[in-house]
């Protein structure tokens, strides 16, 4: 059994968000598991009065905030006030703590612009789309002398949020200019993936016939795509949808639509938590 863990302070009315992970915590223990968590997605930003005054005045943990306080003036690290709240709390273990250190003084040593690269890449990883477009896009209009590679990867990671949106044109386009300064042949076969995806099967025929590269790399694609249903044919996806059929078949109509039900409301939610805050 795990060793139970004695909470402190308050639960708050009103939650504290950290805009850097985008979540609201409403304790002083959800905080500590979000630091250790996403540590390397924080900045010097991410401790700062508003936070000092929400654990003061939320959490009623006032000995706390005045010790941050005092530190914050003191110009002390961002690991020194992350660890000073860790290890107050008492919630992570010391190898979480030590560790949660080591890489917030690595960010303090890393550029912005790498920083939020890697920020980025993290939120993309994570499904967090609105919030990796805003740091994608941000590097490709303000890193100093971008070089073609970088743009290149960018563009290609964007192409992947849009397709994972269903944006299929939006990915072509990203898919294509990636392809366009780095000559990387995955971009491409990304591209026409798209591609493929927004046109009807006589339109895409008629597409890769008018171009000896498209129609070499939809070769390839098309190996790819077969791979793909054979390891969709035997996920639980399809299990799932296979049972909805059995059901309607045999006139089962409530254990149907109440399974229907489910499945849509579920992708519903996915499908508002990636395209929050709207993707323009």
């Amino acid at each position: 059994m795990s060793k139970p863990i004695l909470c402190i302070g308050r639960y708050a009315e009103n939650p504290y968000h950290i805009e850097k992970i985008g979540r609201n915590v409403y304790c002083i223990e959800e905080l500590c598991y979000c630091i250790v968590q996403n540590a390397f997605l924080l900045d010097e930003d991410s401790f700062d009065e508003e936070l000092f005054d929400w654990i003061e005045s939320e959490c009623c943990l006032q000995k706390l905030a005045d010790e941050l306080r005092s530190m914050a003036a003191k110009r002390c690290s961002m690991a020194s006030l992350a660890g000073t709240i860790l290890d107050y709390v008492g919630y992570n273990t010391r190898k979480e703590v030590d560790k949660t250190e080591e890489i917030l003084r690595g960010n303090a040593g890393m550029d912005v612009y790498k920083k939020k690269l890697q920020r980025a890449d993290f939120l993309m990883k994570n499904d967090r789309f609105t919030q990796a477009f805003k740091e994608y896009e941000f590097l490709l209009h303000n890193t100093p002398d971008i070089d073609l590679k970088l743009r290149a990867y960018i563009k290609h990671n964007e192409g992947v949020m849009y397709a994972r949106l269903f944006l299929f044109d939006k990915a072509a386009a990203v898919f294509k200019s990636a392809y366009e300064d780095s000559g990387n042949r995955e971009s491409y076969l990304q591209y026409l993936a798209a591609i493929r995806m927004s046109l009807s099967n006589k339109e895409y025929v008629s597409f890769i016939a008018d171009s000896d590269e498209a129609y070499e790399a939809s070769m390839e694609l098309e190996s790819r795509m077969k791979e793909a249903e054979e390891l969709y044919a035997s996920s639980k996806d399809n299990l799932m949808l296979r049972t909805l059929a059995v059901y309607k078949a045999e006139s089962k109509m409530h254990e149907y639509y109440d399974q229907v039900g489910e499945i849509t409301d579920e992708m519903k939610l996915t499908y508002k938590e990636l395209v929050k805050d709207k993707v323009k």
